[in-house]
């Protein structure tokens, strides 16, 4: 059992919300969003779960509302999971800590105002642990859970937040190109301190590919181009507007998205490390949805 070293633990944290930040704000081009002190309560963002699960990025909800969400997810590996010659296999078990915030507002010519604490809208701290097993040499599970809670920070409203599920990952190779089949089955929700509880269960299906990037170098390691494509179908459909109560349901939601990483180490930025750094669109076939998500894993890494 062993601890990694910080910049190797952490993929979120002050400096790195000022890097989200600045990216969220140059990709939405500036869009603004009024204090929540000053704004209307049916302005209210949406429910820090789903927050959550969403991840950092900027979202729009209908063509109306803007969200903008920072998670961080620091994590402990307590055993890698591994599977020898002889088929001899080790069940890897990691240890996370989510912690997600939303945005009141987020201006491009303000950026240490958009980290300010009268800024934040949502908190919400969720750990949880996940188990790897290696089924053979290219499919791999991992079954996941995590419990925590969240406060709205403009009232005195709470509530536990809870996901759990399993992920698949096929791995294929066909010369240079290394591309892998992802699947998931999740259930995400919560129950808030007054109020009836509301959940919902993504069901993720998915391609991930990984190329390298001709005589381009990070260093000495290889540099790869990952880009992905993922199609998720809520088995309950997703109000978007729990807080207010509004009927904004979606049944689905598309991921498009375009990463590099290196062969082996994280990109380090200050004292942090990023497995991967990109971008990704998301958006609901209704078009309720909308918005751009930074990347730091592979989908199944997530």
């Amino acid at each position: 059992m062993g601890v990694k070293t910080f910049s190797s633990l952490v993929d979120s944290g002050a400096a790195i919300r000022v890097f989200c930040v600045f990216i969220c704000g140059a990709i939405s081009q500036a869009f603004l969003v009024t204090s929540a002190h000053a704004q209307d309560p049916e302005a209210s963002p949406v429910h820090w779960a789903y927050s959550s699960y969403f991840g950092t990025g900027w979202y729009q909800i209908r063509d109306d509302r803007d969200v903008y969400v920072l998670r961080a997810a620091p994590h402990w590996m307590f055993r890698e999971a591994s599977l020898d010659e002889d088929g001899e296999r080790t069940i890897g078990v990691n240890f996370r800590l989510a912690i997600a915030a939303g945005l009141d507002s987020l201006a491009l010519d303000d950026i240490p105002g958009a980290i300010a604490t009268d800024n934040l809208a949502t908190l919400s701290v969720t750990p949880g642990v996940e188990v790897t097993v290696p089924m053979n040499a290219r499919w791999t599970l991992r079954p996941y859970a995590s419990i925590g809670w969240g406060k709205l920070l403009s009232n005195s409203e709470s509530a536990w937040t809870y996901w759990a599920g399993i992920k698949s990952r096929y791995a294929f190779s066909n010369g240079k190109l290394d591309w892998a089949l992802i699947n998931a089955l999740g259930y995400v929700g919560y129950t808030p301190s007054e109020g009836p509880s509301e959940n919902f269960w993504p069901v993720l299906a998915g391609l991930e590919f990984d190329y390298p990037l001709s005589d381009h170098k990070s260093g000495e390691e290889q540099l790869f181009a990952s880009w992905h494509g993922t199609y998720t179908r809520f088995a309950s459909d997703l109000n978007l507007d729990v807080v207010t109560g509004a009927d904004t349901s979606i049944t689905d939601q598309w991921e498009l998205g375009f990463s590099v990483h290196k062969e082996t180490s994280p990109f380090k930025i200050f004292w942090f490390g990023f497995e991967r750094l990109g971008l990704a669109y998301r958006f609901s076939s209704s078009g309720d949805l909308k918005g751009i998500s930074l990347v730091f894993q592979s989908v199944f890494d997530r």
